[in-house]
């Protein structure tokens, strides 16, 4: 014995975020609770194999969850996150490991600030662009089930227009004006993530209205009017090879974008399904 307290190991937690293996390296004396807390929370993006993700990491987000204040300090003053509460880590590490997935897949596939939904039965998929904080995992909670979850957050899309799902966990609102948000698991909420191929069919932008009377006001946009609301809402878009003619060409797939107006989300089903094809 030399007295010296030892220094508890570090938990690792790996999950796919658009196919990207992720390892959330957590430290400190509390990292068991941030592991215990990941495995459910992102319990449709643990890979199929995690031995085989481990050794293919492609992002790393280090966490230092710690008794010690002077400790989280430390952390974060290397660039790590680190907080006193649970919940609030919860929130932004969702957020780091997002970032950190859209950072490696920089330049590869189109990737829209945008809900997903898919029909279960074709694999028929929308998705609805808009800009954080404005609505789009309320919309995803109230129409999510009955159809396949595949996003509340990125929609990344391959050059074959086919999506690559990112059920990732909910952050919703603790009260309906606060910044703070719980992470929930998809299935607390109802949702089921894609089983099969997940293919692109519409594109959309949702406009909330507190304002709005009636049923949705769904209108097309011409193709200059969807590049300029698309364009800010496209991660890496510029590292792309020919960006704008990449944009355009699923604009034109998908028999252009249209623009939603709307009140509460449940106004929407009507439009969810016919987009899907499953009207009628």
């Amino acid at each position: 014995m030399t007295g010296t307290q030892a220094v508890p190991a570090p938990n690792r937690v790996v999950v796919s975020a658009f196919d990207v293996p992720v390892e959330v390296h957590i430290d400190g004396d509390r990292a068991g609770e941030v592991a215990a807390s990941l495995r459910p929370l992102w319990e449709f993006c643990r890979p199929a194999d995690e031995a085989t993700a481990e050794a293919t990491v492609e992002a790393t987000v280090h966490v230092v969850f710690d008794s010690d204040p002077a400790l989280r300090a430390e952390a974060r003053s290397r660039g790590h996150l680190s907080g006193d509460r649970l919940d609030d880590l919860l929130q932004v590490l969702t957020q780091r490991i997002t970032l950190a997935a859209i950072d490696a897949r920089a330049g590869h596939h189109l990737m829209l600030h945008a809900a997903c939904l898919a029909d279960p039965e074709t694999g028929a998929a929308a998705a609805f662009v808009a800009p954080g904080g404005t609505g789009k995992t309320t919309f995803v909670s109230v129409l999510g089930p009955g159809r396949w979850y595949v996003t509340d957050e990125t929609t990344v899309v391959r050059d074959d227009d086919t999506v690559v799902p990112y059920p990732k966990p909910l952050s919703v609102r603790r009260a309906p004006a606060s910044l703070l948000k719980d992470e929930t698991a998809p299935s607390a909420l109802g949702l089921q993530p894609p089983r099969g191929p997940v293919r692109l069919v519409a594109l959309c932008l949702l406009e909330r209205d507190e304002q709005h009377r009636g049923s949705p006001q769904v209108e097309t946009l011409g193709t200059l009017d969807a590049l300029v609301a698309l364009v800010p809402q496209t991660s890496h878009l510029s590292e792309m090879a020919r960006p704008l003619q990449r944009l355009t060409t699923l604009c034109e797939a998908v028999g252009g974008v249209h623009r939603v107006t709307y009140r509460e989300a449940a106004d929407v089903a009507d439009v969810v399904d016919e987009l899907l094809g499953r009207s009628g």
